[in-house]
């Protein structure tokens, strides 16, 4: 006997002339925040001296002020009439409730507590705007932001490195950086590849309503953001959107179709090993085309495993608590640690490494599976929605967690769009009603796919 099911429907907000002007705003927010557009200048990307590297002496008030607005206006979308009414129900309020928490008690016992105490002020400019903009955005409308900002971005980057003269892409060591170091633009390329994917593969439905672009002008510009991937040669990130895409694919494919997949994953994986072994010239090929032409950088992960087996000291001393939040960093560790490995730096190259650095293991646990519960529910109403929206917050879910391998984070920017699509997936009733579906009583009956999801 079926059962009836509740319709995930999610009636779509009323979008007002002023919300996309406001994501705008909070674009450029993040462009004065963390690009420059002189960079490709600078040896290694780092515009910064010893004396002024360290994240101590990084307060900047006009910086400051912009976060202080940002969160202001994000508090102001929280409260106003006309988006999805603020609820708090499953597993994801009471874990993100739970973090904050273990994040505030970190101040305590910061090496650095006023150091703490800044960033969990960012943090919480961070969470206002990301919960302003989830009550007001349609689920689908957070790819589309994806595309515009970050496609935006690359513009930038792109007259930033001509009229500076350093847009060489013909040459041997040419790095695309625009306006952000290298491995930042990877990721942001990444999300903006993924982004399109979505809404190309995903999106014919919400198209024929909404006026979108066509789907080959979609797949156009996934390929030149491949090819600006590519010519950034971050390997974690290209790696990243790999998985990712896969992920995406996986999480709505048949059971037979995921077998499959899974036996050819392991075939090609057999094959790679196989490959590398090998040490004829057809392997060493292979093997600078992995590299992306970094060959040079390739051994110990370009230095990350003996700074990994460094700071893993670090860890084994305060394996809990961690040093506070992002205090670890201090100029003393700074110092100590670029001195041991003569290689001057600022961050662990490894996010997971980097949490435990800051809130221990305690933290990065309830982090995690903050990530991960938020993965399965987003999962769910994907494969009951088929919306690009969800699906695009699956992948960036994926991309985050594999690009942490390797980097320390994300850009600002795409951090606050995957807090808006969770703060999406708490508010939205699609969310609630796709995650009770699940259910055995319940999973017999049709699924009705909204109109306006």
């Amino acid at each position: 006997m079926n059962h009836a099911q509740p319709s995930i429907a999610d009636p779509s907000p009323a979008h007002c002339w002023w919300l996309w002007p406001a994501v705008a705003m909070v674009a450029a927010v993040f462009f004065f925040l963390e690009h420059n557009i002189s960079i490709s200048q600078f040896e290694s990307y780092s515009p910064w001296t010893d004396s002024e590297g360290s994240l101590e002496t990084g307060h900047n008030a006009a910086k400051g002020a912009a976060l202080l607005l940002m969160g202001l206006f994000g508090a102001h979308l929280a409260v106003r009439p006309g988006g999805r009414p603020l609820r708090v129900g499953g597993w994801l309020p009471p874990l993100v409730c739970g973090y904050w928490a273990w994040l505030m008690a970190s101040v305590c016992w910061s090496i650095n507590p006023d150091m703490s105490a800044r960033r969990l002020m960012t943090l919480g400019c961070f969470l206002l705007a990301a919960i302003g903009f989830a009550r007001h955005l349609r689920l689908r409308d957070i790819a589309v932001i994806a595309v515009g900002v970050e496609a935006a971005y690359l513009l930038l980057g792109i007259g930033a490195e001509v009229a500076l003269g350093t847009f060489r892409p013909w040459s041997a060591d040419y790095r695309f950086a625009g306006t952000i170091h290298p491995n930042a633009q990877g990721v942001q390329m990444g999300i903006l590849c993924l982004a399109l994917f979505c809404l190309a593969r995903y999106g014919d439905r919400h198209r024929r309503r909404c006026s979108r672009p066509p789907v080959a002008a979609l797949w156009v510009g996934f390929a030149v953001a491949l090819g600006f991937l590519l010519l950034s040669r971050s390997r974690a990130s290209l790696a990243s959107l790999s998985v990712a895409i896969g992920a995406v694919w996986f999480a709505s494919a048949s059971a037979r179709a995921r077998l499959m997949a899974a036996l050819a994953a392991g075939l090609m994986v057999t094959a790679a090993a196989l490959v590398a072994t090998n040490s004829d010239g057809g392997a060493n090929g292979l093997m600078g085309a992995a590299m992306m032409g970094r060959q040079e950088q390739s051994e110990g992960l370009t230095g990350r495993v003996p700074l990994w087996n460094e700071l893993a000291g670090y860890v084994h001393a305060r394996p809990l608590q961690g040093y506070g939040y992002q205090a670890f960093w201090s100029d003393k560790h700074i110092d100590a640690i670029s001195d041991s490995l003569d290689w001057t730096l600022r961050e662990s190259h490894n996010g997971y490494l980097e949490t435990a650095l800051s809130v221990g293991l305690v933290g990065g646990v309830i982090l995690l599976t903050v990530v991960l519960v938020g993965l399965v529910q987003a999962a769910a109403v994907y494969r009951a929605t088929n919306d690009p929206g969800m699906a695009f917050l699956v992948g960036m879910l994926v991309f985050c967690m594999a690009d942490a391998c390797l980097e320390s984070g994300v850009p600002n920017f795409a951090a606050l769009l995957v807090e808006i699509g969770l703060a999406q997936l708490v508010l939205s009733r699609a969310g609630a009603t796709a995650i009770a579906q699940r259910s055995p009583a319940t999973t017999s009956g049709p699924v009705s796919h909204p109109s306006g999801a």
